[in-house]
Order: C-alpha cells, then structure tokens, then sequence
C-alpha cells in the first residue's frame, strides 16, 4: 500500500467526463486520500506506470479505451490494485466483466459524495482484508471463483459454484447457501451434504421483512456459531421462526459451524453456513477474511444480476412500448392520409352529384339534347376517382409542388446553412470548386428535406471517429439526361443486413434516432424518378449515389400528383 498514514490512499479516477472527475475528487480528498484523475484510459495508464496506485475507479464505457479493457492493461502493470467500475447503466456485459475483473464494488451513475466514499471506504477495507489474509494461492483461487462467477448466468449456479469454493477452502464436509429466489419470491436453501445435493423452499418471513427494512445492515462479517441462540442474526432479532433460515438441518448439536452473510452495504442477499470437525473449537482471523472476500464476490455477482434482470424487463417493456407506438404511428398515418383522401373524394362526389340533379333536371323538362352533356361529365368524373383511388397504394404525400429549380444552387445553399450548425463542429465538408448548372424539376421542400436528412445522417455516423469528412461529388450526363450526386462520410458504417433495411423500413443505429429518415428519403427519391446506390463499409464509412432526371423545356410549373410520373 502507498498510504502515508492508515487512513490514506493514493487513488486514479478515469472518467471522460470532467463533472465525474471533479465530484470523485471531492468527495475523496476530504476523507484524505490522494487523488489523481484521467479523461481517458491512455492517460490513466502513463499514470499507474509512473506512480504505484492503490485504488483504480473507472468508468467502464469510454471512447477508444473501455474500462475493462483498462483494468486488464493495468493489473499488468500492479497485479494488486483494487477496482471498482462506474457505469451508467447495466447489461450483461458490463455486469459479467466486472465480476471477470473481480471488482470490489459496481457503481450507478448517477451518485453522490456519499455513495462514492461509502464505496471506496468498502473497498479499502476489502483491500485491506486481502492485503492480511490472503497468500498467492488464494489470490489465485479468488481469481479462479472469479471465472466461475463469470460463467454462471443465474442464481443457482452462482449460489452453487460460491458454496462449493468456500466448502473447499474450509474443507467442510457439509455446507448450505440461503438466497433470495425472485421466481418464487422465497427463500431458497441448497445443502451439500457429503455427496447429497438437496434443496428447500423456505419461506419469506420474517427474515424478508428484516432484509429488505436494512435491519441486518450490521451483520457484516463471518463468525462461529456453536447454537441458534449463538447466531448474530438471532441475538440481534430473537424470533424462534428464523430458526430454519439460519440453521441447515443437517447442523448437529455436537459441532460449531461458521456462518457468512452475503452482504453489499444496502443489502442482505443471503448467508452461506460450513460445517468443521466437532474438535475444532476457532477459526483463523486469515480465513474468516478471506470467506468474507468469497462472499463480496458473490454479493456483487447476485447485485448484478439483479440490475441485469431489471434491465432485461426494462427492454421487453421497452419492445411493447415500440410495438404500441408503432402502431399509434400507423394509426395517425392512417389518420392523416383519410383526411387527404376524404377532401379529395368528397370533390370528385360534389362534381358527380351536381351533374346528376343537373340530369334529372333536364331530363325532367325534356331536354334531351343535353343529357349527354351531365352522362359525360359524371363518366369522366368517376375515371378520374377510379384512377385516384388506384393510386391510393402509395404511401407518400397525396401531392406535391414541382417546378423548374437550380439543383447546383440548392446544394451550396444547404451546405452553407449546415456548416454553422453545432452537429457539423470539427467535420470537413468536401465540395466541388465548380458544379456546372443543373436545372432538375422538383418539390424545392422534398429536395431540401432529402439533402438535410443525408447530410445530418453522415455527421451522426461520424461521432467519435477519428477522420471526420463528408465528400460531395456532383456529375452530369448529358447523353442520359440525368445527373447524379453522391455523399461519402467517414463513419461506422453498417453490415449488409443493416444495409438491406436501410430506406425499406423504420430504421436506425443512432440512440436516439426514430427511423423514419431514411424511409422519408427514399419516398422523396421516387417521388423525382430517382435512382438510389448505397455502399457501405463497418468501421470504413457509407457512399451514397442518387441519379435524378435533368429538367425538360416541356415541363410547367403545376402541381401534380406525387405518385404519377412528372
């Protein structure tokens, strides 16, 4: 250890995030601990070669650096420094390279100066507790519990693989686990006696009530227990029915047994009961701190896969709550396309109703020379809603504005208003010196629409790469009578399948995305008789070329349908 008094520590705080250093630095220095701090893991680690370090705090997701990544590269520059993981959120991965780790404590953003020197306070003290009693056998059967705990995905195999490691150590013939099963809401209990596995439902109360009230916060540490009376969880609460939550029936009253909680600072998971040869009467302080190791281990692995099953249920609700809005959207979509869809046909029904009462009209006056005249228009009328109401498949806009406009022109106006914006800071936006007039006909809205969106597509795909740039080529072919533009970026890119949904479908990779981007794009696409190329390469970045028809001399400025050939 590096500390200059008992109470003093040298600790290394690795967050990319300014806030975290300065609140971790707070909450330490006061307790008087040394504390250094690093934005990344490459800083962190010139420190830890520099200077011996006691205590590493991290926060597991950085760029370019994770920190379990970090605290690999670390324990092979100080084998013995202690760990303890800042996340902001859980999931498998997080969870089980923490336990990997053997982390002394799991951290949840957001925290306070409290919980940060509680932690580390813990983490001290487990330090402390390996720095007596452990030897490098130990360190390396810790290392190994590690593993298993790694491996298992559930609470019977961690309960079972911690069981059988502590049964192990103390050379117990018999031993039991308790733990809370939350399938059940009850209590299990697995014996291992000699070669019999059993297990037994035991119940919830009253030990739930004291678990989850913070009444056995002070039942920390393992002991030796010769009676039920003797137990720490029955002198501090002396009810009878804890007798079989305490006591495994294979216990006799000729023989002492040493009893672990399985404790974080905030909650009983449960306990662990070894049984010893009848003519042992003590228990080394080495190996009573070295079962309580055994069990952090195990309370940390249990904790995490309670934030693991919670985040689990968060997702499928999260899944129906995406299934419901959905089709909420569909709904409204449908909402609003009947509204378009009514006004257009109540139009078509205003024109064939007043021709039929024109029609009887005259027809009832005698006026048969001109009852062709309201037949034709009712006939011409009803061809006209026949062929809406075919067109009706198309899911975009009922119509459109097109008119004859300067594509060479808008591309620059839209790279000029872009380039200030803060989703654009540090991207170099390549464009031609030159691009030689371009007259395309074209809703100027929908064209503006389709270039934003690929545009601020290409900066999100960039965030947090190193190269940084959006090409822009723009060509024409006069022989085809069309020309083309395509934009490059330098982002993640996506794989084939990803690739495949892109444009067809809800889609997304970002956060925070909706997914309706790209479908919108490719909508404005057909709706210019456009042709769409996508290239894509993970960790390379994304190409994408459209081909538009140039403007004609034959085409008006005038509304049309958006789903007819203009």
């Amino acid at each position: 250890m590096t500390e200059s008094n008992n109470n003093s520590y040298r600790i290394l705080a690795v967050d990319d995030e300014d806030i975290v250093q300065s609140l971790i630095r707070d909450a330490l220095e006061d307790e008087g601990h040394e504390v250094i701090t690093a934005a990344s893991g490459k800083s962190a680690l010139e420190v830890l070669e520099s200077k011996p370090v006691d205590l590493l705090i991290t926060d597991i997701r950085m760029p370019h650096m994770s920190g379990t990544e970090l605290v690999e590269r670390a324990r092979l520059i100080n084998p013995s420094i202690g760990v303890v993981f800042i996340t902001g959120y859980a999931s498998l991965t997080s969870a089980k390279d923490a336990i990997k780790q053997g982390a002394l404590d799991y951290i949840m953003k957001p925290f306070d100066l409290a919980e940060i020197r509680n932690s580390v306070r813990n983490a001290i003290a487990k330090l402390s507790e390996m720095a007596d009693a452990t030897s490098h056998d130990r360190l390396d059967s810790l290392s190994d519990l590690s593993h298993v705990l790694f491996g298992a995905g559930d609470r019977r195999s961690l309960a079972t693989s911690s069981l059988k490691f502590a049964m192990m150590h103390l050379k117990s013939q018999s031993g039991s686990i308790l733990f809370w099963d939350a399938t059940s809401e009850q209590y299990l209990l697995l014996n291992i006696n000699g070669d019999t596995t059993n297990e037994e439902t035991i119940g919830r109360e009253p030990l739930y009530s004291l678990a989850t009230q913070g009444d056995l916060a002070d039942i920390q540490k393992p002991c030796l227990v010769t009676s039920f009376e003797d137990h720490p969880i029955y002198q501090c609460h002396a009810n009878p029915q804890l007798e079989p939550f305490l006591i495994p029936n294979w216990v006799t009253d000729e023989a002492p047994v040493v009893t672990v909680p399985i404790m974080r600072p905030s909650m009983f998971h449960g306990l662990v009961t070894l049984s010893l040869d009848s003519d042992i009467t003590s228990v080394d302080q080495s190996d009573f701190k070295f079962l309580a190791v055994t069990a952090n281990q195990l309370a940390i692995s249990l904790e995490n896969l309670g934030l693991l099953e919670e985040s689990q249920q968060a997702y499928s609700r999260l899944r129906e709550l995406q299934n419901e809005t959905i089709e909420l959207e569909k709904m409204a979509t449908r909402g609003i396309m009947s509204a378009e869809i009514g006004h257009e046909l109540n139009n078509f029904l205003g024109v064939v109703s007043g021709n039929v009462e024109l029609l009887k009209m005259h027809a009832q006056k005698g006026n048969l020379d001109k009852l062709d005249k309201y037949v034709n228009a009712v006939t011409s009328t009803l061809a006209r809603m026949k062929s809406f109401t075919d067109n009706l498949m198309d899911l975009g806009s009922i119509s459109s504005h097109k008119e004859t406009i300067r594509f060479d022109h808008m591309i620059r106006e839209v790279v000029d208003y872009i380039q200030p914006q803060k989703r654009f800071e540090g991207i170099e936006l390549s464009l031609p010196d030159e691009i030689e007039p371009i007259n395309v006909y074209a809703d100027h809205t929908q064209m503006q629409q389709l270039l934003y969106n690929l545009f601020h597509n290409a900066a999100d795909a960039m965030v947090g790469c190193e190269q940084r740039l959006i090409s822009v080529n723009v060509s024409v072919d006069s022989d085809l009578n069309s020309f083309q533009i395509t934009i490059r970026d330098t982002g993640v890119g996506f794989e084939q399948d990803l690739l495949n949904k892109a444009f067809h479908e809800k889609f997304t990779t970002k956060k925070s995305g909706h997914g309706f981007g790209l479908v919108i794009c490719k909508r404005i696409i057909d709706n210019h008789n456009g042709e769409l190329q996508v290239e894509s390469t993970p960790g390379e970045g994304t190409r994408i070329s459209i081909t538009f028809p140039l403007a004609t001399d034959k085409e008006p400025n005038q509304r049309t349908p958006a789903n007819q050939t203009a």
